[in-house]
Order: structure tokens, then C-alpha cells, then sequence
């Protein structure tokens, strides 16, 4: 049985599909970058706002590189650059 991983959005990466979203893959540990191509395919413009390279990713809370691999279970979490003035 497939279970799903529970995404996060923040800022307005979560403006097309809101803050949670779900994707397949929450049985198997994989990459980061294979998390952001699977909700990236979710909707277009969040793929577009995804493929920003200053997009960072949060697994349980600690900030990494699209390399690391997400173990079966753990939530990820995609903040947007802040610019702030």
C-alpha cells in the first residue's frame, strides 16, 4: 500500500494549492530533489515557483540540500526567499 508524504508550503509557494499537500513516496527513503519534482508536477505554477534555486527545503525541520535523502515518514518543507527591507 502507497503511503503519501505530507508537504508544506510556505509564502507563496503555498498561494497555488495552499499550505499542505500530499504526494506518494512516504513508503521509500529518496532525495529531496525527487520531493520537489513530485509536487512540483502537482500544479504548474507552483513547478515554477519550485524551480527557483533559492526554494529551500526543511526535513523535520532542519534546512537541506536537495541531495539529502528523506527517510519513509519524514514531512518536508519548502520555504521561499524572504527579502526583507
Amino acid at each position: 500500500m502507497s503511503r503519501e508524504r505530507e508537504i508544506t508550503l510556505y509564502g507563496k509557494l503555498a498561494d497555488p494549492l495552499g499550505e499542505r499537500v500530499r504526494v506518494a513516496g512516504g513508503e521509500q527513503s529518496e532525495t529531496v530533489s525527487n520531493v520537489r519534482a513530485r509536487v512540483a508536477a502537482l500544479e504548474p505554477r507552483l513547478g515554477e515557483l519550485l524551480a527557483d534555486h533559492r526554494v529551500r527545503a526543511c526535513v523535520e525541520g532542519m534546512i537541506t540540500a536537495d541531495g539529502a535523502i528523506v527517510k519513509p515518514d519524514l514531512s518536508v518543507e519548502f520555504i521561499p526567499v524572504v527579502s526583507g527591507g
